[in-house]
């Protein structure tokens, strides 16, 4: 379908290096992946490849300082990850800085040892330890990965352990420990280098020579390829957690990545769990409704593979239920090959899937990871090229014989249980010299072609023709600060509800018809807008384009789908209880704005409001707030504004709004944030971390200081080298993150702080957060070298948020909303590049303010109660809805 034309290399050190040009957008990436992952770890000495993840931005030789640094001053993105077989780190900057990321690159894979000490490993061990707390022994359901793998692979199965490691064995390593891991394992000959993007060939062959040809191969490794599970038979675990509903896990063991099973099984998942149309949720949720949700996936990795199903019990169900059903499924499958249209809708998903991968150069999953992917597991880059025809070969006999191979006997079946009430506890080459910036790429930002239909629904068109897919989003002024006076959820409810049926399909066939096209339409609802979008191959849109249409102008609310919609979602607004992240979000707003007002009240709603709501009042809404004027239809991709107002026509011309439209209500950004500051305590027993929000009312996004707030934002807190975080990650080891952000709407903004700490530190995380507010806007403002880092790395990272066709239907979803004219990306660009210092500076003193602050914790009260009112602030203790407690 897509060919993807790449040269490989290898050095004399062994260093393998692939070549892929695009010259569409003046961004390059650049991407190395080391062959080194957990399962190269001995027991007792668990966790240090995902250390080194860490360890690897944190300074080498001739950069001394972090590796985030000098990148996001130049508009970079970039990051890395650990598993169980490789560990890579990517960045995709604009094309005149290829040479420093490869100068970077190079200078930590050949002399990171020369700046690692002590007080980096201790830090960064705190942080790794900060990420297991946030990640999985402070989330719902957190460990159970951790048990489940154990299990599915017994000692010495060398996938025993998880990726992040044991804190007895981070505790414990030594500095020479660390530093030996990566004399075995990080070098050219055991590393892989992709560049994807706009480059000159023999240019940036060049780079590569000049700073990687001297660096030393390392001692030959030995390789596993292959070590099967030794789980014999059926094991049965339970586990207790902070949750409200059980949840079953079924894991087996199976085959190796590129193995002729694994097509096979993957497709099998995506017939069993993907979409409304699969055999396990039309079962288990939809008809017998005792699920909350079910999902199935196939996991190879280099050594072995493992299938999973993860079945959430809806209120009042046991997981025997559960098993029940899916067992009856699974036989089902065992016996007979699944249908004809299964195979393809499950194929179509795998295809469109495998497109929009292509739309990437860089970043976890582009181009130039795959190419690595496909270079270091199989031997063979090319394999991007071919590796679909692994799954579109798959026939349905092939899926049942997957299933009654694989699905069989030995099993791990684990149950997480809701905890029981109890008491809470506690070379010649001169690198020392940064290389600087290539010859300034040129980038123009697409203007979208526009079109009003007669009935006022605005078509925007933005043409892309790489690769054979359309994405498009039909956005209505029907966000939930329409919600009627104590209705909170009703706008959110509503939207819900679209794809649950019409007057000429039902629920299914939409699901169905959907799945098909290997696609699924997203509703999503925010403060000020509702939106309805979806992505699609080329030869589909037009289809999907009349499945939306039928939606928005023929819905017809049944009674019996939305007892069952209202049923999931209640229980959804009941397990935000169980994850203190969610907690804080829904529950900062209700304290800025107060609980009841438009831009305060939760989004989702309340259980009280929601179970009260009736058809006739979503009927009602849908008639007042949905309708052609005012909205906007949002088309991105291989089609032109020709076809595209072509199908908007046919589709759309008819719709017409069932009612006058209501007037947007006054005093819809009422502030409740007015008084002294004052900290927020949401009790969360036994928590690990505490979640810090601190946050205050700001201006709307049509506000003259928008610009500045923006570069403010960013050098404050906006991204991972900004103050907060190189603060409380970085330099005390607090946080697994710590950042600063802007909520943007029409009429308001919420400016935030926050990240999850220890709960050791809650007190001192929020006096730094509390010191940094006010030094940013008083004694120690944004300095020169902030500003001027903070501008150029969002003028430059500027073009590569239009890579992909949702980045671009973002883009035009907020140009609609915000009122903003069509070629307002152009002038962007320049709006940024006139702000001053001082302007910035300004905007701190004007908009930011630690006196006036809404501080939010939620965490254990029995740990965190005391400390925090040593700081002499008003403290509140308050519920989950923000209401106050005793």
């Amino acid at each position: 379908m897509v060919t993807i034309f790449f040269e490989k290399f290898t050095l004399s050190n062994g260093l393998d290096v692939i070549l892929h040009q695009d010259r569409s957008l003046p961004v390059v990436a650049v991407n190395v992946w080391y062959h080194v992952g957990s399962k190269d770890e001995e027991p007792g000495r668990t966790g240090f490849a995902h250390l080194f993840e860490h360890l690897m931005f944190e300074g080498s030789k001739n950069h001394n300082r972090s590796h985030f640094e000098p990148l996001q001053k130049v508009g970079a993105a970039l990051n890395g990850s650990t598993n169980t077989d490789r560990t890579n780190y990517w960045e995709n900057v604009p094309s005149n800085y290829l040479e420093l990321a490869l100068w970077l690159e190079a200078d930590r894979m050949g002399f990171l040892l020369d700046a690692l000490d002590q007080p980096r490993l201790d830090i960064q061990r705190d942080v790794v330890k900060n990420e297991r707390r946030q990640s999985y022994e402070n989330r719902p359901y957190g460990m159970a990965s951790f048990h489940l793998q154990a299990t599915l692979y017994p000692r010495p199965h060398p996938y025993h352990w998880w990726t992040i490691g044991d804190p007895a064995d981070l505790d414990a390593a030594t500095l020479e420990d660390a530093k030996a891991f990566f004399r075995r394992f990080y070098g050219p000959s055991n590393a892989s280098l992709a560049i994807a993007g706009d480059f000159k060939r023999d240019e940036a062959l060049a780079l590569v020579h000049r700073y990687f040809d001297d660096l030393p191969p390392l001692p030959p490794l030995p390789r596993l390829n292959r070590r099967d599970s030794d789980l014999q038979g059926r094991v049965s675990l339970t586990l207790y957690d902070k949750v409200q509903l059980p949840r079953l896990y079924l894991a087996w063991p199976t085959q190796p990545r590129f193995d002729p099973a694994d097509a096979p099984l993957t497709i099998l998942a995506d017939i069993l769990a993907s979409g409304k149309s699969s055999r396990l949720y039309r079962s288990l949720v939809y008809e017998k409704r005792v699920a909350q949700s079910v999902i199935a996936f196939h996991g190879p990795s280099e050594l072995a593979g493992e299938f999973t199903i993860e079945v959430t019990a809806a209120p009042g169900s046991t997981l025997e239920e559960l098993l029940e059903i899916t067992e009856t499924e699974l036989e089902k499958m065992r016996r007979e090959p699944p249908t004809a249209q299964e195979i393809a809708r499950a194929k179509n998903t795998i295809t469109t899937s495998s497109v929009r991968q292509l739309e990437r150069v860089g970043g976890f999953g582009g181009r130039a990871d795959r190419l690595n992917s496909y270079n270091v597991l199989a031997g063979d880059p090319g394999r991007i090229n071919t590796s679909l025809d692994r799954y579109l070969a798959v026939e349905a006999i092939h899926v049942q014989q997957a299933a009654a191979t694989f699905l069989g006997g030995r099993r791990v079946q684990l149950e997480v249980l809701p905890e029981p009430a109890r008491a809470s506890s506690t070379s010649g080459l001169d690198r020392s010299t940064m290389p600087g910036a290539g010859r300034p790429p040129s980038f123009t930002p697409p203007v979208p072609q526009s079109h009003t239909l007669p009935n006022g629904l605005r078509v925007m068109v933005v043409e892309r023709r790489e690769l054979p897919l359309v994405a498009f989003g039909l956005m209505v002024g029907a966000g939930s600060i329409t919600d009627i006076a104590h209705q909170p959820g009703l706008a959110y409810l509503t939207s819900l509800m679209l794809d649950e049926g019409t007057t000429t399909r039902s629920s299914q066939q939409i699901a169905d018809e959907f799945e098909d096209m290997g696609s699924h339409l997203s509703a999503s609802t925010g403060r000020e807008h509702v939106l309805l979008s979806a992505e699609t191959l080329k030869e589909h849109w037009p289809k999907a384009l009349e499945l939306v249409a039928d939606i928005i102008q023929r819905p017809t609310f049944p009674e019996e789908e939305l007892e069952r919609v209202r049923r999931e979602h209640m229980t959804n607004l009941q397990r935000i209880k169980d994850e203190p992240t969610a907690v804080a979000e829904r529950v900062v707003r209700m304290l800025l704005y107060g609980p009841s007002a438009p831009y305060g009240h939760p989004v989702t709603g309340t259980e009280e409001a929601v179970e009260a709501l009736t058809r006739a009042n979503l009927v009602g809404h849908f008639q007042r707030r949905y309708g052609p004027a005012g909205a906007t239809l949002a088309v991105v991709g291989d089609v032109s504004q020709e076809e595209a107002v072509f199908w908007a026509e046919r589709h759309f011309g008819e719709w017409k709004a069932s009612l006058a439209r209501d007037g947007e209500s006054p005093a819809l950004t009422h502030d409740a944030s007015l008084g002294a500051t004052t900290v927020f305590l949401a009790d969360k027993p036994g928590a690990v971390q505490s979640v810090i929000r601190a946050g205050k009312v700001g201006v709307p996004r049509s506000h003259p200081d928008y610009y500045a707030l923006t570069l403010l934002n960013y050098a404050f807190g906006g991204q991972f080298s900004a103050r907060l975080n190189m603060n409380l990650r970085q330099a005390k080891g607090y946080s697994y993150g710590y950042r600063s952000f802007i909520e943007w709407h029409r009429r308001s903004s919420a400016l935030m702080v926050g990240g999850s700490v220890h709960t050791a530190v809650t007190k001192e995380s929020v006096v730094e957060t509390l010191r940094e507010i006010a030094d940013v806007r008083g004694p120690r403002p944004i300095s020169l070298e902030e500003f001027e880092a903070a501008k150029a790395g969002i003028l430059r990272g500027f073009p590569s948020s239009f890579e992909t066709l949702a980045q671009v239907l973002d883009h035009l979803t907020d140009l609609a909303l915000f009122d903003l004219p069509e070629a307002y990306f152009a002038t962007a660009f320049a709006q940024v590049e006139a702000l001053t210092l001082e302007q910035v500076r300004q905007a701190a003193r004007d908009h930011l303010d630690d006196q006036h602050l809404t501080v939010l914790v939620v965490g254990d009260q029995k740990v965190v109660e005391a400390p925090l009112r040593e700081l002499g602030l008003l403290l509140v203790v308050v519920d989950y809805e923000g209401r106050k407690v005793g």
